[in-house]
């Protein structure tokens, strides 16, 4: 009776310990597997990613916790943006640099005036007006223009005006386009609406023409691994794309 009773105990001690290696066994394969799977996401061009099924769903699981973690609060949990920050609404397929997968991924690595040596820093919105390069009363008459250039109500003499200091001692051209359609590669938004970065009634648009709009977006390339940042561009590509909101790569974000 005893020796039966120990059997059993030796055979469940056994198929316990059988069960632990199994277990781990299966433990390494799987890490080794998604090892694997995170080497060829970093591996694989971006643009050719997004044709892989299997590798897109590996990047938007590694992806949406670190926008969650790292990206919402500015850029909101369904990527609408901010207005009282600045930050552009990604989910609508306006994106400041354009949406090709590897700007987005430089974005992301780099930031924008994020004071990163490879930052996006060509370009920055000056404080025209407390610079005494353009008056008030020139201000006013930029803004007239622009109401103009998106069928808003507006004073059509001021809008001349405007239009002369916009292509003129403004240079606002130089930046934002002669068209002011905006400019992918300084990331420049376009001025014409009908929607806006930081919003187009003339209180707003007077306080990024007077005091300037100086936004920055961090550089994640010493925080995140580069399967991470990987992860988080193709999340924001795809969730974009499945919203149906995901813009041409020429397309900017919102002024």
């Amino acid at each position: 009776m005893r020796a039966a009773s120990l059997q059993t105990a030796r055979n469940v001690f056994a198929a316990f310990g059988l069960l632990v290696l199994v277990t781990a066994a299966v433990t390494i394969i799987y890490a080794v597997d998604r090892a694997q799977v995170r080497a060829l996401l970093v591996r694989t061009e971006p643009a050719r990613l997004l044709q892989n099924p299997a590798l897109v769903e590996e990047a938007r699981a590694i992806g949406r916790p670190v926008y969650d973690r790292h990206c919402a609060k500015c850029h909101g949990v369904h990527l609408e943006g901010s207005r009282a920050l600045g930050v552009p609404d990604l989910g609508s397929g306006y994106w400041l640099y354009g949406n090709e997968p590897v700007n987005v991924e430089y974005t992301i690595y780099y930031g924008i005036r994020s004071g990163h040596p490879k930052a996006r820093n060509v370009t920055d919105m000056p404080a025209f007006v407390r610079t005494g390069q353009l008056t008030p009363g020139d201000a006013k008459d930029v803004i007239a223009y622009l109401a103009s250039l998106s069928a808003a109500p507006h004073d059509g003499t001021a809008a001349d005006r405007g239009s002369e200091i916009y292509l003129g001692k403004g240079n606002c051209y130089d930046c934002h386009a002669a068209d002011a359609k905006g400019v992918v590669d300084y990331g420049t938004p376009p001025l014409t609406g009908p929607r806006w970065l930081y919003g187009d009634d003339p209180s707003t648009l007077m306080t990024s023409v007077r005091d300037g709009r100086h936004v920055l977006c961090p550089a994640w390339v010493n925080t995140l691994t580069a399967a991470e940042i990987r992860g988080v561009a193709i999340y924001l590509l795809v969730t974009a794309r499945s919203d149906n909101r995901l813009g041409d790569s020429k397309e900017q974000a919102l002024p």
